[in-house]
């Protein structure tokens, strides 16, 4: 959380799109303790919603412990048992050394960016 005059403000957030039929949700900011416990609930509620192909967006992180590693992981397990078909978009070095270093990288089927430029889409 960062405080401003007095007032604070959250240093992190979470935008949802549709593209090309996908549901995209950007995370941006640091993905920390409170970062789980406030977007938690939302992606888990929007993941839940989502029948097709979800894109979850880390380019936008600049900070990532393990409680952010616990959202991600929750998501990916809503997803499953709602039916969606979950992708990553990678992060940044820090971000992707931490994910690495957890060793959940095997749990997610991985995209180097988003939309894909090569033919096709996301992977099933």
């Amino acid at each position: 959380m960062r405080f401003a005059m007095g007032v604070h403000e959250l240093a992190f957030t979470m935008r949802e799109r549709v593209t090309g039929g996908v549901v995209v949700v950007e995370l941006l900011g640091e993905l920390d303790i409170l970062a789980e416990q406030v977007l938690g609930p939302r992606l888990e509620a929007l993941v839940g919603r989502c029948r097709g192909d979800l894109v979850l967006d880390l380019r936008g992180v600049t900070f990532l412990d393990a409680s952010g590693v616990r959202l991600l992981l929750r998501a990916r397990g809503r997803a499953v048992r709602c039916g969606a078909r979950l992708s990553v978009v990678r992060g940044g070095a820090m971000v992707s050394k931490v994910i690495r270093i957890a060793g959940v990288e095997p749990a997610f089927v991985w995209l180097e960016e988003f939309p894909p430029t090569a033919l096709g889409s996301v992977p099933a």
